[in-house]
């Protein structure tokens, strides 16, 4: 498939997102992928505001609160009162969170693994070397 430089912000973002929800279906992690998406965001950016969580999630403020209660009812995250602002809560990752997410993500190298074995060595090169631009774009664009 060959990408005209117009189509190639569409078709990249379109592709990633419909490659993370087949990989989640097929790790069966057991949780939404919001809801480890969340924790990874929380493990990468430090405790946020629930906001916070639901802009960065593009998902409504009550999807984040459903989330974040659910996680933090099984000891994965906690919240403390924001000392910047009195009215707000910071969420973070608790230890549980972190070896949690660590399963889920053992988990899904278990069963997504051997999708990306049956490619050629150039293409999983070429994967690799992808998620490595895309990782970097994020670093510096999600501020």
């Amino acid at each position: 498939m060959s990408l005209s430089p117009a189509d190639l912000p569409q078709q990249l973002t379109l592709q990633c997102s419909q490659f993370a929800r087949m990989a989640a279906r097929t790790a069966q992690v057991g949780v939404s992928s919001v809801s480890w998406r969340v924790a990874a965001t929380l493990q990468r950016r430090g405790p946020l505001r629930l906001s916070e969580i639901a802009e960065r999630e593009r998902v409504t403020r009550s999807t984040a609160t459903a989330v974040i209660q659910r996680l933090e009812e099984e000891g994965l995250v906690e919240r403390a009162p924001d000392p910047t602002d009195s009215r707000s809560w910071l969420v973070s990752l608790t230890p549980a969170g972190d070896e949690q997410l660590a399963a889920w993500r053992s988990q899904m190298a278990e069963r997504v693994g051997p999708l990306l074995e049956q490619l050629p060595d150039a293409d999983r090169d070429t994967l690799a070397r992808a998620t490595e631009i895309l990782a970097d774009l994020v670093e510096i664009h999600d501020a």
